[in-house]
C-alpha cells in the first residue's frame, strides 16, 4: 500500500449513490490574504488511533475462519502510537497559530487563550492531552472534561433527545431512505454488493461459522433495519454495519503498523481495495448521521455549544464561556460527532486526497473566524485539516513544510469566495437557521 496510495486524490464515494450535498472547493493553502488577521480557532477534533472498540466481537469472529490479530492495547483505547500522531498534529496546529500570530511561538499561553475539552471517555480524553503536550509542551493547559470517566458527556452524546413518536419516525426513516438513494438501505445493498463480495474475499467468509453452520453466506442479503430510540445512538443493522466493523478494524491495523502481511491478512493491498472496503463504513456514517432529521438532532448539543463558543455575544455555560474567550478552542470527539455535525450544517460535498475515510482519525473540522483589516470586516474559514493515511502509518512529523492535509469546507447559506472565506454575519445567519431546524 505504501507505493499504491501516496500522492492519489481519493473519491471514496464516486462509485456509490450520489450525496446530498454540492460540490465544494478543495486545496492545502494555509496562507491568508494579505490584510487578513486572524482572530479566533475553533478545532473540533476526532480522537486518535485506537484498538477495536469491541475487540473484534462474535459477529466478527464468526464471519472469518481467520484468527484475528491481537493488540497490545485494550479495546476502545487510545494506543501509544495514537498518541505520538496526536502530539504531530498538536505541533503541527502550534506552527501554524505562531504563524499566523493568533499564539505566541516561543512562550506558553495563558489559561484564558487555550480552552481543551474533551468527552469523557479514556480515548477522547487521552487524545485531547497528548495534542496539549504537542502543541504546548511543558505548559499548564488543562483538558477540560466530565468527572465521570465512562460516561459520554452530553455535549459529545450523538443520542436521539427527541420523542420518537410515530411522527418523528416516520420522518426520520423517510429521510434516511432518500439519503441512501433509490431503494432506501436496501437500495443502497444491493449497490454495494461488489463491495461486500470484496469484503467476502478477504475474510474467507464461505468458510465461516456464520456460513458453514447458521447458513448465511452472502452478507449483502442479511436484513436490515434502523434503531430510533430516545436517549440512545441511532444505528443500522445488517450488512453496512458488519462491513463497517470489519472495514474499521482493518483500516486500524494499517493506521497503526502491523505488518502489512497481517493487515486484513495480506489481502488488501491497493488503492481500490481500501477504497471499496472503506466506502462501506463511509456509507454507514453518509447514511445514518446524513439524514437531516436524524442529525440536526443527534448534533443539536454540540452545535448549540460550537456556536456559542464562535459567537460574540455572551452566553451562560461556564464552559460555553471559557471556548468563547479563549483564542483556540480544542474540542474533541468522535466520526459520529463530525458526520453529524457537517450534516446538520448542510455541508456541501467534500472530498479528501489521500485518505480513505470521510471523518478519518486525527482530524479536524477547524472553524477560523479571521478579519480583514482593509475592508474593516469579519470573515469565517472552516477546513477539513487532517493527517493523510501514509502520515498516520508512518507517524511522520507534520510541520509547516510538511504539512497535513487542509479542505475546505462550505456550508449552506455561507458562499465562500476563491480563498475559502465567507461573511461572518452570513455564516452565523446560517448557524442560527440550522440551529432552528
Amino acid at each position: 500500500m505504501e507505493k499504491t496510495t501516496k500522492g492519489l486524490a481519493l473519491s471514496v464515494l464516486a462509485l456509490l449513490v450520489p450525496l446530498s450535498f454540492n460540490a465544494v472547493a478543495a486545496g492545502n493553502n494555509s496562507q491568508a490574504p494579505d490584510g487578513y488577521q486572524l482572530e479566533k480557532v475553533l478545532i473540533m477534533s476526532r480522537h486518535g488511533i485506537r484498538a477495536p472498540l469491541v475487540n473484534y466481537g462474535d459477529v466478527l469472529a464468526e464471519s472469518t475462519p481467520h484468527k484475528w490479530p491481537v493488540w497490545q492495547t485494550e479495546g476502545g483505547l487510545l494506543t501509544p502510537k495514537g498518541g505520538l500522531v496526536e502530539e504531530n498534529v498538536g505541533q503541527y496546529f502550534r506552527a501554524w497559530l505562531a504563524d499566523t500570530k493568533l499564539l505566541p511561538a516561543g512562550s506558553c499561553p495563558t489559561a484564558q487563550q487555550v480552552f481543551t475539552y474533551a468527552n469523557s471517555l479514556p480515548r477522547t480524553i487521552d487524545t485531547a492531552k497528548h495534542f496539549v503536550i504537542g502543541a504546548f509542551p511543558d505548559c499548564n493547559i488543562t483538558v477540560n472534561h466530565q468527572a465521570e470517566i465512562g460516561k459520554m458527556d452530553p455535549t459529545f452524546n450523538p443520542i436521539i433527545t427527541a420523542d420518537v413518536t410515530d411522527e418523528f419516525k416516520e420522518k426520520a426513516l423517510s429521510s434516511l431512505a432518500q439519503h441512501a438513494g433509490d431503494g432506501g438501505i436496501d437500495g443502497l445493498n444491493q449497490r454495494l454488493k461488489p463491495n461486500y463480495a470484496l469484503l467476502e474475499e478477504v475474510m474467507d467468509y464461505k468458510n465461516s461459522k456464520l456460513c458453514k453452520q447458521d447458513k448465511q453466506c452472502d452478507i449483502s442479503a442479511q436484513p436490515s433495519s434502523v434503531t430510533l430510540v430516545k436517549d440512545k445512538e441511532p444505528g443500522i443493522s445488517g450488512p453496512l454495519r458488519v462491513g463497517t466493523g470489519a472495514s474499521d478494524a482493518f483500516m486500524l491495523q494499517y493506521y497503526e503498523g502491523f505488518p502489512l502481511k497481517d493487515v486484513a491478512w495480506g489481502k488488501v493491498t491497493t488503492t481500490e481495495q481500501w477504497q471499496k472496503l472503506e466506502a462501506i463504513k463511509n456509507q454507514y456514517h453518509e447514511t445514518l448521521f446524513g439524514s437531516p432529521a436524524i442529525a440536526a438532532n443527534a448534533a443539536a448539543p454540540l452545535m448549540n455549544f460550537i456556536a456559542g463558543a464562535l459567537d460574540q455575544q455572551p452566553v451562560g455555560d461556564s464552559r460555553q464561556q471559557a471556548a468563547q474567550q479563549a483564542k483556540l478552542a480544542v474540542l474533541v470527539g468522535h466520526d459520529s460527532n463530525i458526520a453529524s455535525l457537517l450534516s446538520a450544517l448542510k455541508t456541501k460535498d467534500y472530498q479528501l486526497p489521500e485518505q480513505f475515510e470521510r471523518t478519518p482519525i486525527s482530524g479536524a473540522v477547524v472553524f477560523q473566524r479571521w478579519h480583514d483589516t482593509e475592508k474593516n470586516r469579519d470573515l469565517m474559514k472552516i477546513e477539513y485539516v487532517y493527517p493523510t493515511t501514509e502520515q498516520i502509518r508512518n507517524k511522520s512529523a507534520l510541520t509547516l513544510a510538511t504539512p497535513p492535509q487542509r479542505v475546505t469546507l462550505e456550508i449552506a447559506g455561507c458562499e465562500v469566495d476563491a480563498q475559502g472565506f465567507c461573511p461572518m454575519d452570513q455564516f452565523t445567519k446560517a448557524l442560527k437557521e440550522d440551529q432552528q431546524g
